[in-house]
């Protein structure tokens, strides 16, 4: 593995920082590049699950509304696939699990709770992070910096139709072309824009549409398409006919994605009662810059200090909304 160590600027950004803070950004920093790639090909519509059959109608439009059967599903079928994956995810869900506890609360809010927690508190919650925290920084650094390790073996026969049949599950499937490319092109949950889509919302339709076309086939919105054939609602169903042929609008690109995983990191640190600056994540992704293509500053981030502010305030934003209510029978 990469010596750690020869990471001279970001040890240096990160020698004051918790464990899950400091493993937090090293993999928001190096991650980038390899992330917007892959929303590309969403936004492409590119099967990057492979070409595999669709689940039947009935059962994809059911998984909009049981959004913790896809999340489950998605999850345990990645917990199956090795056990660094398995560890990831643990060390997600743990960061997860902090922000859901702040959701609602202001910054100054979330400082006043962190300085009422006991000593024998934060460090019951350190101790538990910092075990996890120090295996997820040693496989990120795996995954990034190790350039000489030998290439791994190719899986067997059976490794691969074990692993084909875990990426065919309906679950997994609606996660990757419904559920996360929604959520990051559109910042919301597919279940919130069927429902605005149902109630006529011409926004949501578009929207809908773009992404999944599959929903035509929803009783509520094919009603809408055939209600709109007539004369008067004829700007309708020419907006949801162009939908059905396109993709996305929103522009996806690697200044937007790093500020997504700096908003993300604020919100982190906020959370573990050790809030970054704004101009402190902006050195971290100068630190990793100068140590992975030795330019000084970022390029992506040449910004006056207030423009980065406002727009790291609007990436934390991004990341507080609300959850999907209980699955409704």
């Amino acid at each position: 593995m990469a010596d750690i160590e020869k990471m001279v600027n970001f040890q240096e950004w990160a020698k004051d920082k918790s464990p899950l803070i400091k493993t937090a950004a090293l993999e928001f920093a190096l991650c980038p590049n390899d992330f917007l790639e892959v929303l590309e090909q969403m936004k492409a519509g590119e099967r990057i699950e492979g070409y595999v059959p669709l689940p039947t109608i009935k059962e994809w439009l059911t998984l909009y509304r049981n959004h913790r059967k896809v999340y489950h599903g998605f999850t345990n079928s990645l917990r199956q696939l090795n056990d660094k994956l398995s560890e990831i995810i643990d060390f997600y869900e743990l960061l997860m699990a902090s922000l859901n506890s702040m959701r609602h609360m202001t910054s100054s809010e979330l400082q006043e709770a962190v300085e009422k927690l006991t000593f024998e508190e934060n460090r019951e919650f350190f101790e538990q992070v910092k075990e996890q925290s120090k295996k997820i920084f040693e496989l990120i650094m795996e995954d990034h910096l190790d350039d000489e390790e030998e290439p791994e073996e190719s899986p067997d026969k059976e490794e691969e139709k074990r692993i084909r049949k875990l990426f065919q599950k309906p679950e997994v499937i609606f996660f990757i072309r419904v559920w996360l490319p929604c959520f990051l092109f559109y910042g919301d949950y597919p279940a919130f824009i069927l429902r605005k889509a149902r109630q006529g919302d011409e926004k949501a339709i578009e929207k809908l549409l773009r992404l999944d076309k599959s929903t035509l086939d929803d009783l509520q919105i094919s009603e809408i398409f055939h209600q709109a054939a007539v004369a008067k609602a004829r700007g309708k169903m020419s907006l949801m006919t162009k939908a059905i042929q396109s993709v996305p609008k929103n522009k996806i690109d690697i200044r937007r994605i790093k500020y997504l995983y700096g908003g993300l990191l604020s919100l982190i640190s906020i959370a573990m009662g050790q809030k970054l600056k704004a101009v402190e994540i902006h050195d971290l992704f100068d630190a990793i810059a100068r140590d992975t293509t030795g330019e000084e500053v970022d390029p992506d981030l040449i910004e006056t200090p207030e423009t980065f502010e406002k727009r790291l305030q609007r990436a934390r934003d991004f990341w507080k909304i609300p959850l999907p209510k209980a699955d409704k029978k």
